[in-house]
């Protein structure tokens, strides 16, 4: 059972391989002339797919370690490092090949840097696991940064609606504001809490939100992780704003005046 989470991990590192695979795989049937709009939808749908499956299986793995009592610096290390694989170079080399790649340098520079930050997330993750992190993220968690990056993808994909220019500019924008995002002194909850007012509202709720996710897949899980990045934005502003030092009256009256 110790060996349990490292399996789930295992599976995190598969499935952010698999995405890698499929989005080179649309690139050389393109350039081959071989493949058809549709099927190059289908693919990249695919590949945004097997990176949400990567973060389900992150999340596992963390919760079965806990459970078993099997922590350990083996786990955290792998862990971060199918991570990396799945969150910053899946997520790059996908964003590159379905819309980036025409761009030239700028977006080739885009995507480095989204990449390098998530090496920088996850190794401070590693350090401030124990301490700073235990209870909130510092900074945006590199799976849900992940899943900004791939959530559009998975919409206009599902929609058949192939990238145009406005696509284009967006992720040059957003590619590197999200790896900002990752490494910058935002706080996030691991566990965020809403008050339904009791059982029944809850189970109302889930209720509705599966039937959602049953038949709006992608517009859910693009409001979801959306709404969760802007969430603990606000919320970090709110507090920064309400901790700045206000003026007293004696700093505001002039030296030598009472």
């Amino acid at each position: 059972m110790p060996v349990l989470p490292n399996l789930f991990t295992t599976g995190n590192l598969f499935c952010g391989l698999l995405s890698i695979m499929t989005s080179i795989e649309v690139i050389v049937a393109s350039s081959a002339g071989e493949a058809s709009e549709e099927w190059i939808l289908r693919r990249f749908w695919w590949a945004g797919a097997f990176l949400v499956i990567s973060a389900f299986l992150d999340m596992l793995d963390g919760r079965l370690a806990r459970f078993f009592n099997h922590e350990s610096k083996f786990g955290l290390s792998y862990d971060s490092l199918s991570d990396l694989v799945s969150f910053g170079v899946a997520p790059g080399v996908l964003i590159y090949s379905w819309v980036l790649m025409g761009s030239g340098k700028i977006g080739l520079m885009a995507i480095l840097f989204y990449v390098v930050c998530t090496a920088l997330r996850l190794a401070r993750f590693n350090v401030q696991s124990g301490k700073e992190e235990r209870f909130n993220f510092t900074g945006l968690p590199s799976p849900a940064a992940a899943g900004l990056m791939i959530a559009p993808v998975m919409l206009l994909t599902a929609l058949d609606i192939m990238p145009d220019t406005t696509v284009v500019w967006y992720f040059l924008i957003a590619a590197p504001v999200i790896g900002l995002l990752m490494v910058s002194n935002v706080r996030y909850t691991k566990r965020p809490y809403i008050n339904l007012g009791g059982p029944f509202n809850a189970l109302v709720v889930a209720a509705i939100i599966f039937a959602a996710v049953i038949t709006h897949p992608e517009i859910m899980f693009i409001c979801i992780v959306y709404l969760y990045a802007v969430v603990g934005l606000v919320y970090y502003a709110i507090k920064q704003l309400k901790g700045k030092p206000k003026l007293t009256d004696e700093a505001e009256t002039p030296e030598g005046h009472s």
